[in-house]
């Protein structure tokens, strides 16, 4: 007669020492796939510079015991990368992350070293966790969008390509060059705030800013005079 035990076959052929047997091989993979950590739901107690600090709230039920995992430390968070360029979000004491277990040991790895056997033997443990951020239980559940969202202070450092519509609620503050192709509406005041020495041109008028004057063409807004009536000059404009 064949019996299944969590996924694996024997044959059992009757009597105690068979049955003996059969629960030891029942204790021994319940203890094993016990201490085979493969993810768990933890809250973030610390930020460092590149890790975090976090905790396991799921307790661990021992003996009949619900036991309290203690607090991890240097974690590394998982962020969205390609080449040299990556999606970073911060990260705040009291977040939840899922923290995943390497299958062995990744300590020569995160050293930089590829390719080695692991320094140390173990599997599926604690200490050979990455944390994904950005979990939230069913209270905290962010609405699943329609269109790409983003809540929150943003830092870009790169090129940006923009095909499509633009809406933006709110203050911008750009420190660079910009360059439109296409109309400009703006429904409401512009101030241009140029020092001297800086240049506003439109339809290749170039309006010279020179010590609190404006010239156009070589021509100085303060200081023009016009030919007068009766030949001679006019005045500066008062």
């Amino acid at each position: 007669m064949v019996y299944d035990l969590h996924g694996y076959a024997f044959w059992y052929l009757g009597g105690d020492m068979n049955r003996q047997l059969y629960e030891t091989l029942d204790i021994a993979i319940k203890t094993a796939m016990a201490n085979m950590h493969t993810s768990t739901v933890a809250i973030v107690t610390g930020v460092q510079d590149k890790t975090i600090s976090c905790q396991p709230v799921i307790q661990r039920t021992v003996d009949g015991q619900a036991i309290t995992l203690p607090e991890f430390i240097e974690v590394p968070p998982v962020f969205m990368q390609g080449g040299t360029s990556y999606t970073a979000h911060p990260i705040a004491v009291g977040d939840y992350c899922l923290l995943v277990f390497s299958e062995r040991c990744f300590d020569r790895w995160y050293d930089g070293i590829d390719f080695r056997p692991p320094a140390e033997y173990r599997m599926h443990d604690y200490s050979d966790g990455f944390a994904f951020v950005g979990i939230n239980p069913r209270a905290k559940a962010i609405t699943i969008p329609t269109v790409i969202t983003q809540i929150g202070d943003g830092y870009q450092e790169g090129n940006w390509e923009q095909v499509g519509d633009y809406d933006h609620t709110g203050r911008r503050d750009q420190v660079g060059n910009q360059t439109i192709t296409g109309n400009v509406v703006i429904n409401g005041s512009l101030t241009v705030n140029a020092g001297v020495g800086d240049t506003v041109t439109v339809n290749g008028v170039t309006l010279n800013i020179v010590s609190g004057d404006v010239v156009a063409d070589g021509i100085s807004l303060k200081g023009h005079v016009h030919p007068g009536d009766s030949g001679g000059t006019t005045g500066v404009p008062q």
